[in-house]
């Protein structure tokens, strides 16, 4: 089973347009389409995978009603086969959603029809995030070397538009295609400068979860991160104090806020013995504070929405893409787990007993839901 999680994916996709030697560009649609209307071409055009995906949303004429009883029964299906009667099961997913389309898992994600138990909705949730960072994960591995922002505020932009309608009519969605659009116009008109100071930039929110100084943190062993990460110290703590560094109470100051969330629970939770107590006690303050922004943000987004559910099942979401140490290293543990997820099926039900006026449904009663 695919595993689904926040990490990093080899895939990417690429900008339509964006180079001459891409597959499937505007250009290369629009001649395919002109050639196979005529019955005149002789040549085989390839569509790329987000140009392929970009095409279905545009052409998917479904309505809603049609889109949620389709994925409804792609999940019934999927529990039938693996004999689960959840989509989680001690905050792990039982089954795996890639292959549903994007439209039925925001319709899962975002419990249209409210026929979605917050289990469904997390992991849906979470293979859109991980669906996003196959997009980026090319293009800004290409960014880190080279310097080219533009190429991966493009790879977003295209993700982005594939969307179906639904997704699109959210403000969220269009928040972040502002970003985009303003990310994509600074790292044109500043080449080689990561761009900056975008509100609801969700390539810098992926920049800082998946860019930090070492290596694909969150898809290697926990002691193996831990030897990168001593390794990336030592090397801060050289360069810190070499001559003419910083002196005075800037000396040998160690930026922990370039180390993702994994690998500075390593050196919280002080795996294998290897980090000073003031290391721990540093990156223990950086992944809390992190951890209360976190929060923070999700309330307000949350509230921006109108949708009630979103926050705690964003913060379901966020505890199932978090690997042990994570949570350990937050105080997130199961208990907590199991105290989100029975809150938000509490605050789901009562949500459903009330109509859009605001009254309660005919025939409904508190007790029905209790």
């Amino acid at each position: 089973m695919t595993r689904i999680g926040s990490q990093g994916y080899a895939a990417a996709y690429a900008y339509a347009g964006a180079t001459s030697s891409q597959t499937g560009t505007a250009a290369q649609q629009a001649k395919a389409a002109e050639a196979a209307r005529t019955g005149a071409s002789s040549v085989s055009v390839t569509l790329s995978a987000q140009a392929q995906a970009a095409l279905a949303a545009k052409t998917d004429g479904r309505d809603l009603s049609t889109v949620v009883s389709d994925a409804r029964k792609s999940l019934d299906a999927l529990l039938s086969a693996a004999k689960a009667t959840s989509a989680l099961k001690d905050g792990k997913a039982t089954i795996d959603v890639s292959g549903i389309d994007r439209r039925g898992l925001y319709a899962i994600a975002s419990n249209q029809g409210g026929g979605f138990p917050i289990e469904e909705q997390v992991v849906a949730s979470l293979q859109l995030q991980a669906g996003q960072n196959a997009a980026l994960a090319g293009p800004a591995a290409d960014a880190r070397v080279t310097g080219d922002y533009a190429g991966l505020y493009k790879a977003a932009l295209t993700r982005h538009e594939a969307a179906g309608a639904e997704e699109k009519a959210t403000l969220k969605w269009q928040n972040e295609k502002t970003a985009l659009v303003e990310g994509l116009r600074q790292s044109t008109a500043k080449p080689g400068t990561a761009p900056a100071g975008i509100a609801d930039d969700p390539v810098a929110a992926y920049l800082k979860a998946n860019g930090g100084v070492v290596s694909n943190p969150r898809s290697r062993d926990i002691e193996d991160v831990v030897a990168d990460v001593r390794v990336a110290l030592d090397r801060q703590y050289s360069l810190a104090t070499g001559e003419g560094m910083a002196t005075g109470p800037d000396a040998g100051k160690i930026d922990f806020t370039r180390f993702d969330d994994r690998s500075l629970s390593a050196m919280a939770l002080n795996k294998g013995g290897q980090f000073s107590e003031h290391e721990a006690k540093e990156a223990a303050g950086e992944i809390r504070n992190r951890n209360r922004e976190g929060v923070s943000s999700y309330w307000k987004a949350a509230q921006q929405s109108g949708d009630g559910s979103a926050f705690g099942r964003t913060l379901v979401s966020q505890y199932v893409s978090m690997s042990v140490e994570e949570r350990e290293a937050v105080g997130w543990t199961p208990a907590l787990y199991e105290k989100m997820v029975e809150t938000q099926n509490l605050s789901a039900k009562l949500s459903s007993m009330f109509g859009p006026d605001g009254s309660i449904k005919t025939g409904m009663s508190l007790l029905d839901y209790l």
